[in-house]
């Protein structure tokens, strides 16, 4: 075989070789799994949009339980009376249900809210330890349930929260995280669920800047329990639109359950 033949062969089984490496997903992994943990991922949500954009229309909770997670009325019915009972069990909220899917509903001062987190907030997972993530981030699909005080005066917790008192406006919120992962070609492949739930009253102002703070644990069956800690700061621009602003940190496992 001539030289530049010879050239030409290795040449294209050096390009051949990269795609199939591209192609191939994680094999070449990412950033690593932090001594200690099993998995550390990085949420962040940065979108800027009119809230009161007439001609948009968002995602509901529906559509997060239907075409998000793929459940059925079952299911569906099955994750909400779950909550409902995270919520009395946990923070003494003596909710009762009025039945209904997808229905609302204010008892003892809090409001029952299914919800799907708006896609314009541009919600992303930008670091999945061992994972090829793009600079653009895996979207992360964000809905469930929450429950929020209402009652002007607030409200005193019972449950494992017995006598402690929150302000309006405190959140309390149980639901899933829908990563929609892909790889570098762009194909989609299978998402990354975790579960969470309220580790403790989400109140308003926390941090005095107009921030929320929010700590949740985690289920995740590929990684186990885990922890998300972050801040939610959004402010409105001088323009009238709106900055999210989301700020969160996951490890598996979570809180003291990596101590020796």
């Amino acid at each position: 075989m001539l030289p530049n033949k010879r050239f030409a062969v290795v040449m294209v089984m050096a390009v051949l070789a990269a795609f199939l490496l591209t192609a191939a997903g994680p094999a070449n992994p990412g950033s690593p799994t932090p001594d200690g943990f099993d998995k550390f991922l990085v949420y962040m949500a940065a979108g800027v949009y009119d809230p009161g954009d007439p001609n948009y229309v968002a995602p509901d909770a529906e559509f997060f339980q239907r075409e998000i997670m793929g459940r059925s009325d079952e299911e569906i019915a099955q994750d909400r009376d779950t909550s409902i009972a995270f919520f009395n069990q946990r923070f003494g909220l003596n909710l009762t249900d009025p039945g209904g899917l997808f229905t609302s509903f204010t008892d003892n001062g809090v409001q029952f809210i299914p919800f799907m987190f708006d896609p314009r907030n541009e919600y992303r997972a930008y670091v999945v330890s061992e994972e090829r993530v793009p600079s653009s981030g895996w979207i992360v699909r964000d809905g469930g349930w929450n429950a929020t005080v209402v009652e002007p005066d607030g409200l005193t917790l019972g449950g494992e929260f017995a006598g402690v008192h929150v302000p309006q406006g405190t959140v309390f919120v149980f639901g899933n995280y829908n990563i929609l992962r892909t790889l570098p070609s762009g194909k989609e492949i299978e998402p990354i669920l975790i579960h969470y739930q309220s580790g403790g009253p989400i109140i308003p102002n926390a941090d005095k800047h107009g921030g929320i703070l929010f700590r949740c644990e985690l289920i995740s069956e590929e990684f186990g329990n885990g922890l998300a800690q972050g801040i939610a700061a959004g402010v409105t621009l001088p323009d009238g639109r709106f900055q999210q602003n989301v700020r969160n940190v996951i490890t598996f496992p979570g809180l003291g359950e990596n101590a020796e």
